[in-house]
């Protein structure tokens, strides 16, 4: 028997590009697959009023038309202070596939990438995968999106704690035809979650990188980098936050820990000590216990 044809009628779809022509691609795809009245951007201030009056369930957008401030303007929305609905699918496409772009979006919290020019058939595809399978996100001061490598203070694949199954309103409209009232509900909550996770007591950062760093073997030198950039911001707030309480004594710990830290991202991973790594375990211990 074949399947049943899967309904789209009920997502609300924004496109976001600075080529009329891949504008009018997108809109024709989105239609042409079941989305009714896609929304469609030539820039960033179209997008942030259609944001205001739409809970999105979905946004394909090209990074470029968003500036220097595509990153800002990602997490903007995936922190909840723009439009209704902070876990919509974001699809981003890239004029510049360096290091350095690719490492900007996925800090804005996408869900995936895509070089462009982008075939609307492989980003009709890449709509279908996130409907069916989406990251977890981890909540951070930061950072607030999909979990991934490369993203500073993503926590270890075995650190279930840290992740948050968040609503994927995509997949709850078209494959599990949930109510509207039932999707807010879930999107209330999980902004909660993200929340309480956000104003979490630094130590549970700290303890959560120290142990990532405990086996450094198996992190890039950028991920290395990335996670003692973490821990020391983490170490300083910490410090800032006992200093002259009564319990100044963790303070003091906590900036040893700081310039531990700094000592270890000077030597580098070739001069690494064992005596190094065993004051990052018995300082991440000690500041605990105290």
């Amino acid at each position: 028997m074949a399947p049943s044809r899967r309904d789209f009628r009920r997502v609300r779809a924004a496109v976001v590009d600075t080529s009329a022509q891949l504008r009018s691609e997108m809109r024709s795809a989105l239609y042409d697959k079941g989305i009714p009245e896609p929304i469609v951007c030539k820039g960033v201030d179209a997008f942030v009023e259609a944001q205001q009056s739409e809970m999105l369930d979905l946004v394909v957008c090209d990074a470029a038309a968003f500036g220097p401030d595509f990153t800002r303007a990602m997490q903007k929305i995936r922190h909840n202070d723009m439009g209704g609905n902070p876990f919509v699918v974001v699809i981003a496409t890239l004029h510049d596939a360096s290091l350095g772009a690719v490492q900007g979006a996925l800090n804005g919290g996408v869900d995936d990438l895509l070089r462009r020019p982008a075939p609307s058939k492989k980003v009709m595809d890449r709509i279908d995968l996130l409907m069916k399978s989406r990251k977890p996100f981890i909540s951070t001061r930061g950072y607030v999106g999909p979990a991934r490598r490369g993203v500073a203070g993503t926590p270890d694949d075995k650190d279930t704690g840290a992740f948050i199954e968040v609503p994927n309103t995509l997949r709850a409209k078209v494959v599990e035809k949930l109510p509207d009232n039932q999707l807010q509900r879930a999107i209330e909550k999980a902004v909660v979650e993200v929340a309480n996770k956000i104003a979490e007591h630094p130590l549970t950062g700290i303890d959560r990188l120290i142990r990532r760093l405990l086996g450094w073997q198996g992190l890039s030198d950028e991920e290395m980098r990335r996670d003692l950039e973490m821990l020391a911001a983490l170490s300083l707030e910490m410090y800032d936050h006992y200093r002259g309480t009564a319990l100044n004594h963790i303070a003091d710990l906590s900036l040893a820990l700081a310039n531990l830290v700094k000592h270890i991202g000077e030597q580098g991973r070739d001069g690494l000590r064992a005596i190094d790594v065993q004051l990052l375990r018995g300082l991440g211990s000690v500041i605990r216990r105290g």
